[in-house]
């Protein structure tokens, strides 16, 4: 018979009820006793509730036809790799998951290691695969909507002058001798720059300078000091600029 979830919840927090009463102070001077509990508590309460975890709560994912060239996924992986998820204000660590760049879906593994299924974009703040942290960003939270889309969003800066891609791939036909081949085609991707309430696509390091145009000739002095190349590294070149941006901004 299981247990009801407030029951495990009970006892997972136990420890937190300890810290937040002072016990964490004769472990610790600084909060690292605190985060480290307050992990082992998460961690432990993910793993007691099992199937009843909230995270497991999506549609099933239904594979595509096995016949179809390359992936879906990002990276273009084969098989599920672990990664971390902020779902409804909980964060999940090492749940086998990949992201679907096709569909724009992160797709999950259930508890019992076998059934697919997909996390509402809106219920997901973040997710980390493979050295990439992504965000879901709302369109309707955008001034310029109307060339924005909602969706996951690759972050390489977080600041105020946010430093984002979005990755896209299209399925397409093929004639091959009699039969017709299905394949996706290689992951695209378009650049953006947050700046006040927009988000801005980017093609070139023209294109930050002018959009960032209050800095233009820092900007410019810090690019040349730096050795800084769009062409080469567009992620780096985006990240760096941002976060120097944002040092010059009041």
């Amino acid at each position: 018979m299981k247990k009801p979830i407030i029951s495990v919840l009970a006892v997972c927090l136990l420890p937190l009820f300890f810290i937040n009463n002072g016990y964490a102070q004769k472990l610790s001077p600084d909060s690292t006793a605190t985060s480290y509990v307050e992990s082992y508590v998460v961690n432990n309460y993910n793993k007691a509730i099992g199937q009843q975890s909230r995270l497991y709560n999506g549609v099933e994912y239904v594979p595509y036809n096995p016949l179809i060239k390359s992936n879906a996924n990002f990276h273009d992986l084969a098989d599920l790799r672990p990664g971390t998820v902020t779902f409804d204000g909980y964060t999940y660590s090492k749940v086998p998951m990949l992201y679907d760049v096709y569909k724009d879906l992160l797709v999950v593994q259930l508890y019992n290691n076998f059934s697919r299924y997909t996390l509402a974009g809106e219920r997901v703040a973040s997710f980390d695969l493979e050295g990439h942290h992504f965000v879901y960003i709302a369109a309707d939270t955008v001034s310029n909507n109307t060339t924005f889309a909602s969706g996951y969003y690759d972050q390489f800066y977080g600041g105020k002058t946010e430093a984002v891609a979005r990755y896209t791939k299209t399925m397409q036909n093929q004639s091959s001798g009699n039969e017709i081949e299905t394949y996706f085609t290689p992951t695209k991707r378009q650049f953006y720059i947050k700046k006040g309430e927009g988000y801005y696509p980017i093609s070139s390091m023209g294109d930050i300078v002018n959009l960032l145009k209050e800095h233009k000739k820092e900007l410019q002095q810090y690019i040349k000091s730096n050795g800084i190349d769009f062409k080469r590294d567009p992620e780096k070149a985006m990240a760096g600029i941002a976060t120097y941006y944002d040092h010059l901004m009041p």
